[in-house]
């Protein structure tokens, strides 16, 4: 019986550190101890692995206080119960046919037994760490029906492996060992069909935005070519009127002429001509996106980049969601301040390239703490995905930093790109 309880709760908290890794919810001790009093309280229980799934669903939703929809609870859930169970038979099965004492009927191998279960679990995970970023970070419906199948999938093995009563052989367990690779492989699978969807809308952005931009520009230019023209007439009439040595002349040429010419020219097209330093397309697409929504809305726009940018130091749509996020984050803030201003800058040297963001907030300063912390967002609904996502994508390069300061009615964001060593 000990011997038993013993592999209960080690099961228990190899499920709590799978979700743990694979969702990024961290459980607290009271969580942990309704999971082992759960657990203890299915032992006697027939159908013990439905009640354990269906409670560690209700726990995970409770810890992570209903941030994400149930339905990726239930996965979380059945995925880190589920394959650990699998791996227990699988374990069990061929360790026996190891050495006699590797099974789960003593104390040394159970606990050799679940060590291994555990690394795999922790192995597999980390194997398909970019794999389930891209998935966790996609908006698309279409990942909804990807994991209602692979619930599905999960609740086969779970009902037919509890109709075996441990009477397992060499078919069944070859069939385990299968449907985890594909059932790993679906996950790839999925990850990679998502990037492709996404390069595919970026790429029909991107064509948008550039065809928008270049549109803009040829208005620009033309709009300069009337003023240049207006402005020699502006000129030769006021040359006439100081010719004539009147000074009454003089100033009503300029009242009627010149000062009204002053309102001509929208100099917010000229700040975006500051993009052409923008040699990744899609970037260009996406601040020329961020940039018109902003001045539309009313934002004093400041743009300081005179170095050519071009994206060499991450992957393009890690770029891509990184900037998105910190622009939706600054021109949602600075249209809840009283004079809504935003700062975008780019510098550069032979070994470092900084991105600075700044823009005026509500507050005179904001407190940086919880908006670090995984499902923190100030927008409402799901609109939001927040600082946390931005850490997720940057600590996958070490090269990258971000610096995030506030103050004097300011929030300023500065990301840091060293040169590789």
């Amino acid at each position: 019986m000990g011997n038993y309880v013993l592999g209960m709760i080690s099961t228990l908290l190899i499920a709590i550190i799978t979700v743990t890794y694979a969702s990024k919810i961290k459980f607290d001790l009271a969580h942990i101890l309704c999971f082992t009093l759960l657990m203890l309280g299915c032992i006697p229980i027939k159908i013990s692995n439905l009640i354990m799934i269906f409670g560690g669903v209700l726990i995970t939703h409770h810890q992570d206080q209903g941030k994400n929809q149930w339905l990726r609870y239930t996965l979380f859930v059945m995925y880190a119960f589920v394959t650990t169970w699998i791996l227990q038979v699988i374990l069990n099965f061929y360790g026996s046919q190891f050495a006699s004492w590797i099974n789960y009927n003593n104390y040394l191998g159970t606990f050799v037994c679940q060590s291994v279960v555990l690394l795999i679990q922790l192995g597999v995970i980390y194997l398909f760490r970019d794999s389930l970023e891209i998935l966790a970070l996609s908006p698309s419906n279409k990942k909804k029906g990807a994991e209602v199948v692979a619930i599905i999938i999960l609740a086969v093995y779970l009902v037919y492996g509890s109709t075996f009563d441990n009477d397992y052989n060499n078919w069944w367990i070859s069939i385990y060992v299968v449907g985890l690779i594909l059932f790993w492989s679906y996950v790839r699978a999925l990850a990679l069909l998502e990037t492709k969807r996404e390069l595919a809308e970026l790429r029909n952005f991107e064509l948008k935005n550039l065809e928008n931009y270049a549109n803009d520009m040829e208005e620009a230019y033309q709009k300069l070519r009337r003023f240049r023209h207006d402005y020699l007439n502006i000129l030769l009439s006021l040359d006439q009127a100081i010719k004539s040595g009147n000074l009454g002349l003089i100033r009503q040429t300029y009242d009627k002429v010149l000062a009204p010419s002053k309102a001509k020219i929208n100099m917010d097209y000229y700040d975006f001509g500051k993009l052409n330093h923008i040699k990744t397309s899609a970037i260009k697409s996406i601040l020329y996106n961020k940039f018109s929504y902003a001045t539309h809305e009313g934002i004093k726009l400041e743009i300081e980049i005179i170095d050519d940018v071009k994206i060499q130091r991450t992957k393009l749509l890690d770029a891509v969601r990184i900037i998105s996020i910190l622009l939706d984050n600054a021109i949602e803030a600075a249209l809840e301040s009283n004079t809504p201003k935003l700062l975008v800058a780019y510098i550069k040297d032979a070994n470092t390239e900084r991105v600075i963001i700044e823009n005026s907030i509500a507050l005179e300063r904001v407190e940086l703490a919880p908006i670090f912390k995984e499902g923190y967002t100030s927008k409402s609904g799901d609109r939001g995905q927040g600082l946390a996502t931005v850490k997720r994508l940057i600590s996958h390069y070490p090269n990258v930093v971000l610096n995030t300061s506030s103050h004097d009615y300011k929030f300023t964001q500065e990301l840091i790109l060293s040169k590789e060593e």
